[in-house]
């Protein structure tokens, strides 16, 4: 068993609190700008570790304030495990886990969490399944024994699974009428491809969804929902002697096995840039994606990264939604972000804009982007990212469950345990430099894919006279087509 010391964000608050009531009982000298306080060191609560005799890693942080609890139960399987020839699979099989089980239906589950205010929800994302569990603690025992019953005996009923499969082939018939759907999908399977799951929508398509059986979601249960696979994150009233006990009797039947490992082929580089269209005819807008797949999470680069971002599209007043949103109207938003996974991520800049200046906001984002990767930022605006990122820390942390799901991340990524003390001194000790090489090294559009998604007949004289690269047609899928 083994713990570190993290400590408690109160003493965050109460810092902040305290330098304000003291200077408030002085005289305010309105003529000066205030002086800037040092950063607080960040310590939250502990975490105690332990494993279950079935060889579950169990991660415990104490909060005896409210009686309750939240669990996070991070299974490091997602869609990036999915079959390429059977996208979806992931997510739905999180979806009707809690369908049934040996005991109960889906309405008895549902009654008795009901019955002692207890929430559980279950979901597949990128990188990994998460299941949680919020209760009072009074009502610990009955709300991990359908948690644990849940997890340890899904029977992912017939009825069920064909009731949530009719629902996500509706909602896939739907997307195709969402040009902003389009273009983000489109986008990942241009620049990922085919043969990389980071390329296939998470909910799958229609032919995959038609094609799976419930023996799929069986199998994929059976072979990554595992103990020995997972980590359970605890964040509330409890000891982790008492929570290790009723664990172990509650998922004493969630048995460990031999995972499948994985292995994802690194992602294609982009050898020069291209400009992909999709035909959305009549469509009063263009939605539009740039970039390529950028960075891991796992990348020592991660903090230069995010504050640079910060002003080239991250927050509303970015130079991106600055320049084409309140300078120029043709948007109601436009941003940019790196989207930080197992494996390299996409960096993407997009927006949705007025599809008779489609040519004029890609120019601009390309501009956005080029200035950003020639010159850096200035120290003014250095010094508002870092504002703009350390001023709302503190406040990811105000519930158990909030909490919860920051240890999430660690666990997920394998990240350092220290890696919330740190946060504030990573982003501070940044430099311009660091911003420089970050940019040069992350913002070439000279190797951006451009997808646009629009009125074809209205956009494409003014698209191809930008120059931007070789003009490539596309299906709504991203896949080429004739022209």
């Amino acid at each position: 068993m083994n713990s570190f010391t993290l400590g408690s964000l109160i003493a965050l608050l109460g810092i902040s609190m305290a330098t304000t009531d003291a200077s408030s009982q002085g005289t305010v000298d309105r003529t000066k700008r205030p002086a800037g306080q040092a950063l607080p060191k960040i310590e939250l609560p502990a975490i105690q570790k332990a494993t279950l005799s079935n060889g579950l890693q169990v991660w415990l942080v104490e909060q005896h304030k409210l009686p309750m609890l939240s669990f996070n139960l991070v299974i490091q399987s997602g869609s990036d495990h999915d079959p390429l020839n059977k996208p979806g699979i992931a997510t739905m099989t999180a979806e009707v886990m809690d369908a049934g089980t040996t005991t109960m239906d889906a309405l008895k589950i549902a009654d008795r969490l009901d019955f002692i205010g207890a929430n559980m929800a279950i979901r597949a994302g990128l990188d990994g399944t998460f299941a949680s569990l919020e209760t009072l603690t009074k009502h610990l025992n009955e709300a991990l024994s359908v948690f644990g019953d849940v997890i340890s005996h899904p029977t992912f009923p017939e009825k069920e699974f064909e009731r949530l499969r009719s629902q996500r082939l509706t909602g896939l018939l739907q997307q195709k009428d969402r040009a902003a759907t389009i273009a983000s999908l489109a986008f990942n399977h241009i620049v990922y491809g085919p043969d990389h799951p980071y390329g296939n929508d998470p909910s799958g398509t229609e032919q995959s969804v038609k094609a799976f059986t419930r023996q799929d979601l069986v199998d994929f249960y059976t072979a990554h929902y595992r103990p020995n696979n997972a980590t359970l994150v605890v964040v509330g009233d409890a000891t982790l002697a008492d929570l290790i006990k009723i664990l172990e009797k509650n998922l004493s039947d969630w048995k460990k096995a031999d995972v499948p490992s994985l292995k994802i082929p690194a992602a294609r580089p982009i050898d020069s840039r291209r400009v992909y269209l999709i035909d959305k005819p009549g469509a009063p807008q263009s939605e539009i994606r740039i970039g390529y797949p950028a960075l891991a999470r796992s990348t020592p680069d991660f903090f230069p990264v995010i504050v640079m971002n910060q002003i080239l599209g991250a927050q509303f007043s970015s130079r991106i939604n600055m320049n084409l949103r309140e300078r120029r109207g043709l948007t109601y938003g436009a941003r940019s972000g790196f989207s930080f996974a197992k494996q390299p991520g996409p960096f993407v800049a997009s927006g949705g804009f007025v599809s008779t200046a489609t040519d004029t906001a890609v120019h601009q984002l390309l501009y956005e982007l080029d200035r950003m990767h020639a010159d850096g930022m200035t120290p003014e605006e250095l010094a508002f990212s870092k504002k703009g990122l350390t001023g709302g820390f503190a406040l990811t942390f105000e519930t158990s469950g909030q909490i919860a799901r920051a240890l999430q991340n660690i666990v997920l990524y394998g990240l350092p345990e220290n890696y919330y003390e740190n946060y504030l001194q990573n982003i501070d000790r940044i430099s311009l430099d660091d911003i420089r090489r970050v940019a040069k090294s992350y913002l070439d559009t000279r190797k951006m894919a451009v997808v646009i998604v629009g009125d074809v007949k209205t956009i494409k004289q003014g698209v191809d006279a930008l120059h931007a690269g070789e003009m490539v047609m596309c299906d709504v899928d991203g896949n080429r087509i004739a022209q």
